[in-house]
């Protein structure tokens, strides 16, 4: 299966390399046609040309935690968005306008799945989340530390520092499921055996136990308040030791990549307003 997708984006790569660059006049005039007279031939060609940006600039997140294929796919969205916000008439090269667009949908769609409900979309969040990366850089190169570290990165970033160590947290790890075997053998044992201990009380450590517990079961009524085909698409995003592409679910199921992310956005903001609406989502939130 890994074989027969990078073989695909192979083939998809070679098909975006067939197109040329566009000229400024070019893309002027592309531009106008669409603009002005819907003539979606010209859409098309600027969305083919300017691919292999989307690309390139798809691959500056590929190590996050998801499919290379749906990062192409979210920053092919952000392109078609600019091609309906473009103004010709500026002056401005459209790529130059077209990379926000494409880095802000890939953005968006990173915070929307990294995890079930860990991970908020306010937009102070998202300017953290835009700014950490090149800040961290930053502070990296002058050898910052400690104190002085922090306040380079408040200065960077804009935004105080109990906000920039919450996001930090938030982004240090992924959702892994705790029943997820760790060993290859028939004595492997769960990943929660190997949590270390925090020397709590017996009476401590059975209360603890008795919480996650209920946040899982929590977690699972949310899902089951899900109709069937979203519930599928959960969790064979998100709940299997291996998640599926939007592509993989999308022929599985028998719709489109697009229709698989829009039913998985739905279905992930329904738990959370179940979970939110029942109490629930203060412990991880």
């Amino acid at each position: 299966m890994r074989r027969q997708r990078d073989d695909a984006l192979r083939l998809y790569y070679s098909h975006v390399q067939a197109h040329p660059v566009l000229t400024a006049e070019q893309e002027v005039d592309l531009s106008k046609r669409w603009l002005e007279q819907g003539d979606r031939k010209a859409a098309d060609k600027l969305v083919l040309s300017n691919m292999r940006a989307v690309i390139k600039i798809a691959a500056e997140f590929s190590n996050q935690h998801v499919a290379f294929a749906d990062l192409v796919q979210e920053g092919t969205m952000g392109l078609l968005r600019a091609i309906d916000r473009f103004d010709p008439e500026r002056g401005t090269r459209f790529l130059s306008y077209a990379a926000w667009w494409i880095r802000a949908y890939i953005r968006d769609y990173l915070l929307r799945t990294r995890s079930l409900v860990r991970l908020g979309t306010t937009q102070r969040q998202r300017t953290v989340y835009s700014r950490l990366g090149k800040a961290t850089a930053a502070a990296d190169r002058e050898g910052l530390r400690g104190e002085k570290r922090m306040e380079r990165l408040e200065e960077l970033i804009g935004v105080d520092r109990k906000t920039i160590v919450s996001m930090q947290g938030r982004l240090g790890g992924y959702d892994v499921s705790l029943d997820q075997p760790v060993g290859k053998d028939d004595e492997s044992a769960p990943r929660a055996n190997f949590i270390p201990g925090k020397g709590l009380s017996p009476e401590d450590q059975l209360g603890e136990d008795e919480e996650d517990r209920l946040h899982r079961a929590h977690l699972r009524l949310a899902i089951k308040t899900l109709p069937d085909r979203e519930q599928e698409i959960v969790e064979r995003r998100h709940l299997v030791d291996k998640p599926e592409t939007l592509q993989q679910v999308g022929e599985t199921l028998g719709i489109s990549r697009e229709r698989v992310r829009q039913l998985e956005v739905r279905a992930l903001r329904r738990m959370r307003d179940w979970l939110r609406a029942e109490g629930h989502l203060a412990r991880v939130a």
